[in-house]
C-alpha cells in the first residue's frame, strides 16, 4: 500500500496518470486536505484552494480508480457545530473511501498560534469535540472508513487545547457516547435518506 498526503491543487493530469500507473502495481491511496467546505473559513486559514478544486480532484482520482481519504478539522476559528456537520454532509456526496477527523491544534511558530495568543477566541472543549464528532459519525455514510477520530501535536509546540494531549481519552469518550445513545455510523444519514426528513430532529 502506498499512501500519499497532498493538496488537491497540485494534482495535474500527468501526475494523476502516473499515480494510476502505480495503482496497477500496488494499491494507492491519496489523502486530500479538505478541512472545511466553508469558503470564509478557508480564506481565514489561508487554505488557498476552493471547494470546486477539491471536488474536481476527487473526481479525477476516482476516474482512475484511486482511493481517496479526506482530512477535515473540527474547531476551526468561528465555525459552528452545524458548519462542521455540513462539511461531512458534503463528503457524503463524493466518491471517497475514507476520512480522517482532526481537532484544531494551535501551535507555537505558526501564524494562527500567534493570532490566538494575541487575541484568543473560544475553542472547543473536550465535551464539545465529542458532541460534534459523534454527530458527524452518525451523519457519515456507512461505507466511508473512519481512519482517525483525533490527532496529536508535538507537546513542546502545543499552545491549546490542552485536552488534546489525552488522545485515548478523546477516542474513549466518543465510543462511550455512541454506546450510551445506542447508535452507529450513518444512522442519521440513512434515516434522512429513507424518510427525507431531518434525522437529528427525529431521533
Amino acid at each position: 500500500m502506498l499512501s500519499i498526503a497532498t493538496r488537491p491543487d497540485v494534482l495535474p493530469l500527468d501526475v494523476i496518470d502516473y499515480l494510476s500507473e502505480l495503482n496497477q502495481r500496488m494499491p494507492v491511496q491519496i489523502e486530500l486536505g479538505l478541512q472545511t467546505i466553508h469558503q470564509k473559513t478557508s480564506d481565514l486559514i489561508n487554505r488557498a484552494h476552493d471547494l470546486v478544486c477539491f471536488d474536481e480532484a476527487v473526481k479525477k482520482l476516482r476516474e482512475k480508480n484511486i482511493e481517496v481519504i479526506v482530512h477535515i478539522i473540527n474547531g476551526l476559528p468561528f465555525e459552528t457545530k452545524d458548519m462542521m456537520i455540513e462539511t461531512v454532509k458534503h463528503i457524503n456526496k463524493l466518491d471517497v473511501q475514507g476520512i480522517k477527523i482532526h481537532m484544531l491544534h494551535l501551535m507555537e511558530k505558526t501564524k494562527m498560534g500567534h493570532d490566538y495568543k494575541k487575541n484568543p477566541w473560544n475553542l472547543l472543549t473536550l465535551e464539545d469535540y465529542v458532541d460534534v464528532t459523534v454527530d458527524q459519525i452518525l451523519w457519515l455514510r456507512k461505507d466511508i472508513i473512519i481512519h482517525r477520530l483525533t490527532g496529536d501535536a508535538p507537546l513542546k509546540m502545543l499552545i491549546a487545547p490542552d485536552w488534546t494531549k489525552r488522545k485515548f481519552v478523546v477516542t474513549n469518550e466518543i465510543d462511550k457516547k455512541l454506546r450510551k445513545i445506542g447508535l452507529f455510523q450513518g444512522d442519521y444519514y440513512e434515516k434522512e435518506l429513507h424518510t427525507g426528513n431531518s434525522a437529528s430532529a427525529a431521533l
